[in-house]
């Protein structure tokens, strides 16, 4: 029987988080989808994600609401349109530091925060690409079950958070509007569009 050819370039996590860095400052736009039992379809906000020179981590959701969150160290800022500013530290939202450090330490390049917060895995050939977070904290695995990476060459294009209860979300990065994601935006079609199986 014959061997069949070894992919090579089969990806590699050493070799692909530094090739995802990016150098401060940069913004990126996105567009999220949030999945949840309690809403009857999904939620859909747009906005930018800036990482800036100090390092700090900006989200800035421009619509449907305006809502800026500012990640600076373990502290952080939350400015909402019509209320009262919010500071809080991360210990009290293991979801929001697994989704702020997973991006952080990829535009960052930044493999020992990922293996701080992470055990890492990657998957596919260069040109199309996954890398799975798996919690290593039970408090941020009671929040987080896994959080994936979909990209291709040295761009990530979807981060996908899945929670325990099986809420969700698909954040693609680099999108402006609607019309550049898939039709559907079901669940299993917003992944596979993610992973390059799918059109929009």
């Amino acid at each position: 029987m014959a061997t069949p050819p070894t992919n090579a370039t089969e990806v590699d996590a050493a070799e692909l988080l530094p090739r995802l860095a990016r150098p401060a400052p940069s913004t990126t736009t996105f567009i999220e989808v949030r999945y949840s039992a309690l809403l009857s379809e999904p939620l859909v906000v747009s906005g930018t994600l800036e990482h800036r020179q100090d390092g700090a981590l900006v989200r800035r959701v421009t619509d449907p609401y305006r809502e800026t969150t500012i990640l600076a160290g373990e502290n952080v800022l939350v400015e909402r349109e019509g209320s009262k500013p919010r500071r809080f530290s991360l210990d009290r939202a293991p979801e929001l530091r697994g989704m702020l450090a997973s991006f952080g330490a990829l535009i960052k390049g930044d493999r020992a925060l990922l293996d701080r917060y992470f055990a890492i895995t990657a998957s596919g050939s260069s040109d199309a690409w996954t890398i799975e977070l798996g919690p290593r904290d039970a408090k941020l695995a009671s929040r987080i079950a896994t959080i994936r990476v979909d990209g291709g060459n040295d761009r990530a294009r979807c981060f996908t958070m899945s929670e325990p209860d099986g809420d969700g979300s698909v954040m693609a990065v680099g999108v402006r509007d609607r019309i550049d994601l898939p039709q559907s935006l079901e669940r299993g079609d917003l992944q596979a569009w993610c992973a390059g199986g799918i059109p929009r």
